[in-house]
């Protein structure tokens, strides 16, 4: 039951609340309305109650006394208006109850300001009358209750506070200045009583123009609020016949802030600003109209509005395209962009995008715990894998996994393995260890992944023990690239004891630079590069002791012989087999000297992924970036198959078109200028580097079998 009605006389009997209380009330019920606003009231025993589901004639001929005296059940004033409770003439005031025209007499059911006010309920102004349901006070005080044509009448819910009445839809409504009478009561029925009479309904925004439908309203609307500098939001709704019939609209800075004590530090843009409007729906024209509202603010207006969220709200074409985008892996600020550059009128920010991208990526995760998730992404997306969890807990310490396309490039082409470990792409901080190697088409290819606690010998062990079993029994690598992590070359040497070990060219000289470059000026440091890069890539021993003397020399000359002792005890001493041509190019390492295919991979993955993303999306990103691989690769083998190249239309490949790489020709047709450039004209060896490091014949074999005219 409205507080409207506490502790008022009506139909006969005291209401048993207190009255006084303001709020806004629920709604104008229309013939077809669901909910009956005055189901709670009785009238008096063997009263006629009229029935409000129907609608009365309206009495055209019936008079219009803007004197009328200012008396009765709110009288002057409305309800509880100038007059009190019961206007000047108290309860009953000027004809009583029923009063100066009694019973629906001069004005209708309750007399000068009875039920029904100025208009009376039924009497002199139709059914509810100038004043509307409740009239100059009635039902809601000055607010009202029942707009301009009275309860369900042409004026809607709220007047102006003049005496006005529509007579009926699509006729002007009569216009009588007279204050005494107050007329409907001002502000949309918010229970307002005594109060002034707000401008007639001239603003832009009141301006009386019908709408299709409420989309189209509420597009005009904004528009214009927008231009004003404010944002337009709907406050509440209200069903009429299972259908939406009334529709309040508000500044978005009206109402209060309700705080939720929560840890999280928050502000509000509320000030309780009095602005609003509401839309009606005509029926049965299925039209939509403003039909009342306060059209004042009680804060400034905004010249920029995207500070505002409702504005930067994304349209369902917008959203269907950043969930297309996040599907793809697309981050976020990629995301805003493109959204960007389609409308660059928008107000979105970017971080709207990652609202709902992080929105999107919980409901796929549908409630399920981050193990639950990657489980759940692992296996839905044929990726072979295993956990380990610390003994005695439940703790997951170390995770593996490798995609089944990865397992079928590993197990055919096992000859060389190059690992490394990069940061930062996980929420847990936790190192990401990449497993990558390479096919006969000279393209990288990811064999495995692990995410491991911290970089121990045993977590290495573990996790190359795995790789070694997805082998099923294939050859074991060759040769194995890493950079100079001893717990890393210990677990290689264990697991894969036959394999040769490399350093990582491109890491010890980051690692010399890091200590060393201090020493020189800018022209010093590049003359050291040069020493130093001839002392690595010397082709066989003899050149590196030679290179070596000679390092050493200049450094001692020009007083920075620490660092040659830098370079020679940390690096040159122990390890110089890992790094130095002269013994590297020995191993059958196909020309890989660097985990640079590691380091392109890692790269590859960022593009994907966030810093910090979680396990379940770098898996899913893991998955895109294998199967594009797979494609990439499957696409070479079948060129190198198919297609001939020019340069390979040699008597000497005739045999091997169409039956091994492209990259391999490529490889003898640069060993076979070789030998005619170099050997013939220097009369040297060609070190037979390609012999030892490919498995492919080098310059002087193939000069030998020229010259003798060997056909292979």
């Amino acid at each position: 039951m409205s507080s409207y009605w506490n502790g008022n006389y009506i139909f006969g009997q005291y209401s048993s609340e207190n009255w006084g209380h303001e709020s806004v009330p629920s709604g104008i019920p229309d013939s077809n309305e669901q909910e009956e606003v005055v189901s709670s009231i009785q009238g008096k025993q063997n009263s006629p109650f009229l029935d409000l589901n129907k609608h009365p004639p309206v009495d055209e001929t019936a008079p219009v006394d803007d004197s009328y005296p200012a008396s009765g059940y709110g009288g002057d004033g409305g309800y509880g208006g100038d007059g009190g409770y019961g206007g000047h003439g108290g309860y009953g005031g000027d004809g009583g109850y029923g009063g100066d025209g009694g019973y629906g007499g001069d004005r209708g059911y309750g007399g000068d300001g009875g039920y029904g006010g100025d208009g009376g309920y039924g009497g002199d102004r139709g059914y509810g009358g100038d004043g509307g349901y409740g009239g100059d006070g009635g039902y809601g005080g000055d607010g009202g209750y029942g707009g301009y044509g009275g309860y369900g009448g042409y004026g809607g819910y709220g007047g102006d506070g003049d005496h006005q009445q529509f007579i009926s839809p699509g006729t002007p409504y009569v216009h009588q200045n007279n204050s005494d009478v107050g007329g409907y009561g001002g502000y949309g029925g918010y229970g307002r009583y005594g109060s002034e009479a707000p401008p007639i309904l001239d603003s832009l925004y009141l301006k009386k123009t019908v709408f299709n439908s409420l989309d189209e309203l509420k597009k005009r609307i904004q528009e214009i609020a927008n231009a004003d500098g404010f944002v337009i939001v709907t406050r509440r709704s209200k069903k009429i016949g299972g259908r939406t019939g009334r529709v309040w609209l508000e500044c978005d800075r009206g109402g209060e802030h309700q705080s939720t004590a929560t840890l999280r530090k928050a502000g509000s843009k509320k000030t309780g600003c009095p602005f609003y409007l509401l839309a009606v729906r005509n029926h049965p024209y299925e039209t939509w109209e403003i039909k009342d509202g306060t059209i004042e603010h009680n804060h400034e207006l905004c010249e920029d509005l995207s500070a505002h969220a409702f504005v930067r709200r994304f349209t369902p074409s917008e959203m269907k395209l950043i969930e297309q985008l996040t599907a793809q892996n697309m981050e976020p600020r990629k995301i805003f962009q493109t959204i960007r550059k389609q409308d660059p009128d928008r107000f979105h920010v970017q971080k709207d995008v990652q609202n709902v991208v992080a929105k999107i990526r919980a409901e796929q995760r549908q409630g399920l715990t981050p193990m639950q998730s990657l489980e759940n992404v692992l296996m839905k997306n044929d990726f072979i894998y295993e956990i380990r969890e610390e003994p005695g807990t439940e703790i997951v310490t170390e995770i593996f996994f490798l995609h089944r396309d990865s397992r079928v490039l590993w197990r055919a082409f096992p000859h060389v393995m190059m690992i490394d470990a990069t940061y930062k792409t996980n929420i847990y901080n936790m190192p990401f260890i990449q497993i990558v190697g390479m096919t006969p088409t000279n393209k990288s290819f990811i064999i495995a992944h692990a995410v491991v606690s911290k970089e121990r010998g045993d977590n290495f062990v573990w996790v190359l023990e795995r790789v070694k079993a997805m082998l099923d029994e294939c050859m074991e690598p060759r040769v194995i690239l890493t950079d100079r992590d001893l717990a890393l070359m210990g677990a290689c040497a264990k697991v894969f004891p036959d394999a040769s070990r490399l350093l990582c060219r491109w890491h010890i000289q980051q690692n010399v630079m890091k200590h060393c470059k201090g020493a020189f000026t800018d022209d010093d440091w590049n003359k050291f590069l040069s020493f130093w890069g001839s002392l690595i890539e010397s082709p066989s021993i003899p050149i590196y002791d030679y290179h070596l003397r000679n390092m050493r020399k200049r450094l001692v000359e020009c007083k920075r012989s620490r660092v040659f002792k830098y370079v020679y005890d940390n690096w040159l001493k122990d390890y110089k087999e890992m790094f130095v041509f002269a013994w590297t190019d020995k191993r059958r390492n196909f020309g890989n000297r660097t985990t640079n295919r590691v380091e392109s991979q890692h790269a590859n993955l960022k593009r994907y992924v966030e810093d910090r993303s979680s396990l379940d999306r770098i898996v899913g990103c893991v998955r895109d970036i294998v199967e594009t691989q797979f494609g990439e690769i499957r696409k070479t083998f079948r060129e190198s198959i198919e297609k001939t190249m020019k340069h390979h239309k040699h008597p000497m490949f005739q045999h091997l078109l169409g039956k091994v790489s492209h990259k391999a020709l490529d490889l003898l047709h640069g060993e076979a200028i070789r030998r005619l450039d170099v050997l013939e004209r220097f009369n040297s060896s060609c070190g037979c580097q390609m012999w030892h490091s490919c498995g492919l014949p080098c310059a002087c074999r193939i000069e030998k079998y020229m010259r003798e005219g060997n056909n292979y």
